[in-house]
């Protein structure tokens, strides 16, 4: 299993920028032969942008990489809530190595039910529109809704500081920028972190109401890096503590096994400009 990861999440970040409409060429060194490969992909009776994935190879776990991130079930349901042309990869670890193929699936439709659940019109502003968010604190160290800009989390405890008593956490007051997440013919994503610009960019996002989750992919979130850097992950799908329409709770995993995380915090960009 060690190497077979090894091999797939290289290839996640491509995958998750919804793999819009352009051929890509996926680099999985030697592989067996994919005539050992038994799986479907097809729409969903029921809704055609559900896509069931079914895997007919037995006593081994599939894999499969998909713009609504990764799978491991045999029988899956993943979201595709845009129009457009998509690759959906399917491996398995095979004598002689991993071996793997891709589906393409065309997507005509936009389902607009998804994208109007709660969760995508908090954080985006519903279809069609954008919001921006920003980190809750400004030059001076003062945040306008949380006592600070961040918290620190564990396995059945929670810490949530202000801003004075964490100096020697090393992470800086300032205008850390903004980042918006947009509905605009699509799910997109976009951060300009003036602190650090070099974690500037823009990519996609995709939320996942069932597990109260959400990623970017191709672009951070807007974060420190004295703190930050102690994030494991920032593009793994991270659980949020609370959203509404101007307050928003990430918890972000620092421990490799997941018993310790940060929680960052954000205001939208109208209740700063407002309060």
């Amino acid at each position: 299993m060690k190497n077979k990861f090894k091999i797939v999440y290289p290839l996640l970040g491509i995958i998750l920028l919804f793999i819009g409409c352009t051929p890509d060429k996926y680099q999985l060194g030697a592989l067996a032969d994919k005539s050992t490969l038994k799986y479907t992909v097809a729409p969903s009776s029921a809704n055609p942008n559900d896509i069931v994935l079914t895997s007919s190879n037995s006593n081994v776990t599939p894999v499969w990489l998909t713009p609504s991130g990764v799978s491991e079930k045999f029988k899956d349901t993943v979201n595709i809530p845009f129009p457009g042309t998509y690759k959906i990869v399917y491996g398995i670890e095979a004598q002689g190595g991993f071996v793997s193929d891709s589906a393409t699936v065309i997507v005509a439709t936009l389902d607009q039910k998804t994208v109007s659940t709660p969760m995508w019109v908090y954080l985006s502003g519903g279809l069609g529109k954008s919001k921006t968010w920003v980190l809750d604190l400004d030059a001076n160290g003062v945040s306008k809704y949380f006592s600070c800009s961040f918290y620190f989390g564990g396995t059945g405890w929670e810490w949530d500081p202000a801003f004075k008593d964490i100096g020697w956490s090393g992470v800086s007051a300032g205008n850390y920028g903004t980042m918006t997440f947009d509905l605009i013919g699509n799910a997109n994503f976009k951060s300009t972190n003036l602190m650090f610009p070099d974690l500037s960019g823009t990519g996609k996002f995709m939320v996942y109401p069932a597990t109260n989750q959400f990623a970017t992919f191709g672009a951070q979130i807007l974060h420190d890096k004295a703190e930050g850097n102690n994030v494991k992950n920032w593009f793994a799908k991270m659980t949020v503590k609370t959203l509404d329409a101007d307050h928003m709770q990430l918890i972000c995993i620092t421990a490799a096994d997941g018993s310790a995380w940060l929680i960052y915090n954000y205001i939208s960009l109208d209740y700063y400009n407002t309060h």
